[in-house]
């Protein structure tokens, strides 16, 4: 589940050129919509929809539509995730505000979604609070004066026993890491623990020992039944 924000950028990026093409070379986009986290886990989608329009506003925030209003209040409202192609995994904003209090107010659209059976987490950035171009989203820099050098999205991890959506930051990652003490004061005896490199690194290293604890319970256990 390690991904490289780089590479997921990357790929977006590729997406929305694709998104231009499509029309002549596929004309029959697929996306596959996934009610419960069971499904999700199964890889067993619930509904099929060909040839939506997808509008990639960001790497980070896509959205879904057809021509059919009704039908696209249902796909947002009423599906937890969907994907595109092999494996993209995105997961719905509305979702995420109907079932999880935290740092949810400004998600929006579908965003790109990493799980496993034990831990979830999704990218997001609030583009409007920033002045930016698509070329700042995609590459991280332009030539345009007081562009952003760093740009990268934030991190959401999803606390399914608390039903808590919680942004990546030190302190948040120092809570995470206090179910591994080791991990924990490794991470916070570092001199650059602010950095997003240093915390980044950290996170993914929760994520792998989180997926290998086997006292840690399963999303499955954690989520309602549906």
């Amino acid at each position: 589940m390690k991904l490289n924000i780089r590479y997921i950028i990357a790929m977006a990026a590729l997406l929305m050129v694709s998104m231009q093409l499509r029309a002549e070379t596929m004309p029959h986009d697929t996306v596959f919509f996934y009610k419960t986290w069971q499904q999700i886990l199964d890889k067993d989608p619930e509904a099929v929809i060909i040839d939506p329009w997808i509008e990639v506003y960001t790497p980070f925030e896509l959205y879904i539509e057809t021509t059919d209003e009704k039908l696209n209040k249902s796909m947002r409202e009423d599906y937890v995730a969907a994907t595109l192609g092999d494996s993209t995994w995105l997961i719905s904003s509305d979702y995420v505000k109907q079932n999880f209090k935290g740092d949810v107010k400004k998600l929006s659209g579908f965003m790109p979604l990493m799980f496993n059976d034990k831990v979830a987490y999704f990218l997001f950035f609030n583009v409007n609070a920033w002045n930016m171009s698509v070329v700042d989203i995609l590459f991280g820099e332009t030539a345009s004066e007081g562009s952003s050098s760093e740009y990268a999205p934030d991190i959401f991890y999803m606390d399914f026993k608390n039903h808590k959506v919680k942004k990546l930051t030190p302190d948040v990652l120092s809570g995470l890491l206090e179910d591994y003490h080791d991990l924990q004061m490794r991470y916070e005896g570092m001199k650059d623990y602010k950095k997003r490199p240093i915390i980044e690194d950290y996170f993914y290293k929760y994520i792998d020992r989180a997926t290998d604890d086997i006292m840690r319970p399963y999303i499955l256990d954690l989520v309602e039944t549906e």
